[in-house]
């Protein structure tokens, strides 16, 4: 009977020792991606959110995320801003040893698109990340 106990003792610790690191790595593996990805897939200045969803805890953590914005502004000038911005992140990224900024290049993909608002005047931006997948 004992050793019985000591057994199931021991396996219950083991049991809990797993749990407590799965949700440590899940943790940080979470926030790995909530830096990173609002950085490579920022919002449009003075672009209003129109939609935003997630498939699991967190925007722009672990998962799928993908945001609409509306803006007054023409594709043209959406365009070329995410152009600019997001070249200049990836380039400081190829240069820096940030360690959260490596990981999350390492486990996330994104990207965005810009078409023209379906009311005609101005643009609508969908921004797609996805992290840890």
């Amino acid at each position: 009977m004992q050793e019985l106990r000591r057994t199931l003792g021991g396996c219950l610790a083991v049991i809990a020792a797993i749990a407590v690191c799965g949700s440590g790595m899940f943790f940080t593996l979470d926030r790995v991606c909530v830096n990173y990805l609002p950085q490579r897939l920022p919002f449009y200045p003075n672009g209003d959110v129109r939609w935003l969803r997630h498939n699991f805890i967190t925007p722009w953590g672990v998962g799928n995320t993908v945001t609409i914005l509306d803006t007054a502004d023409s594709p043209d000038v959406v365009r070329a801003w995410y152009g600019r911005e997001t070249g200049t992140f990836l380039r400081r990224i190829a240069s820096t040893d940030e360690p959260l900024l490596i990981m999350g290049q390492r486990l996330a993909r994104a990207d965005w698109r810009v078409d023209r608002a379906e009311t005609g005047g101005g643009s609508m931006i969908t921004l797609f990340g996805t992290c840890a997948n």
